[in-house]
């Protein structure tokens, strides 16, 4: 959000603290809550796109995210003015920012707010005071509404996977990997872009950040961080029944992106209903060209070839045990 409009609804949403919310009807009919679980430059964003335009599944627009106080109200105009069966989605972010009202959004202010975060900056607050039982409640409420499971994006769900597991009710997981070597190359052309250096930290942050911010070295520090979160995704997922999760690549959206939409709706609606004729769309330019990587086939150029010596000694210094192909 531009700078006035984020102080509007900054003002707009500390006014709804003191409104007496409507009571909403509800109904008795339990909804799944799903959240991506994916590295940092791993393309969740892109991924929920597809799955929002393939299938009818409730998630945060950026719409819903601009009342993140009462969204409620915000959920109800999504439901009155958002023909579901008409939308796809343009398949454009920035940095994880869509642009259009119905594009979906990670909704920080809300998780902020719950998980008792201060700030942008931090990612886990171990004195967290979380309200999980009206947490659920609020979820409930969307859903009710939306009279579908839901669909979420968050980088907090890293961090607060345990927690997350352990109390939101019907909780499941879409896990996004992607090669933790592109991941790396990827947060330091993010970095020059954003920053123009590659000295300031980006982007998301494990769980156990201290250790990383002792590493004053840039590229040592960027290989432990997408190591970290590497090594806590595979570590939440060790403790799932397999029913309550699947597991998707990067890369084998560019094999067959077909098998992975399939996969995505069978796991999170069974709903292929307008599945069929929104792949109409899609006969003479593929879901997957619409991707930044498609013109290079997913091939990784790397950011800068003067430090690729010293990335490659700390990647394999890291990751030396760790073979992608199994994951």
């Amino acid at each position: 959000m531009k700078s006035i409009d984020e102080n509007f609804f900054k003002i707009l949403n500390k006014s709804f603290l003191s409104t007496k919310k409507v009571k909403l009807f509800s109904t008795k009919k339990k909804y799944d809550t799903f959240f991506i679980v994916a590295p940092p430059r791993g393309s969740s964003m892109f991924f929920q796109q597809i799955l929002i335009s393939f299938t009818k599944i409730g998630y945060v627009s950026n719409l819903i995210a601009s009342l993140w106080n009462y969204p409620e109200i915000a959920v109800i105009l999504q439901k009155r003015f958002l023909n579901h069966n008409n939308f796809i989605s343009n398949f454009r972010s920035n940095f994880g920012i869509t642009d259009g009202i119905f594009e979906p959004h990670e909704w920080g202010y809300f998780w902020r707010k719950w998980l008792d975060i201060q700030d942008r900056e931090c990612f886990y607050n171990p004195k967290s005071m979380i309200n999980w039982k009206n947490l659920n409640a609020e979820l409930d409420k969307i859903k009710s509404i939306f009279e579908m499971p839901i669909i979420f994006d968050t980088g907090y769900v890293n961090t607060y996977f345990d927690e997350i597991n352990k109390f939101i009710k019907s909780s499941k997981y879409i896990f996004i990997f992607r090669s933790p070597y592109a991941v790396c190359n990827s947060i330091f052309k993010a970095k020059i872009k954003q920053h123009k250096n590659i000295n300031s930290y980006w982007s998301s942050k494990p769980r156990d950040f201290k250790s990383i911010e002792k590493i004053n070295n840039p590229i040592e520090q960027v290989v432990a961080q997408v190591y970290e979160i590497t090594k806590a995704m595979l570590e939440s997922r060790s403790k799932l029944s397999k029913k309550k999760y699947i597991t998707l690549k990067y890369e084998d959206l560019f094999k067959s992106s077909d098998k992975i939409i399939k996969e995505m709706i069978k796991f999170t609606t069974n709903d292929f209903s307008i599945y069929k004729e929104k792949k109409r769309n899609f006969v003479d330019r593929p879901v997957e060209s619409f991707s930044t990587n498609f013109k290079t086939k997913n091939k990784i150029e790397f950011f800068d070839e003067k430090f690729k010596k010293e990335f490659d000694f700390y990647y394999n210094k890291y990751f030396k045990d760790l073979e992608y192909s199994k994951i």
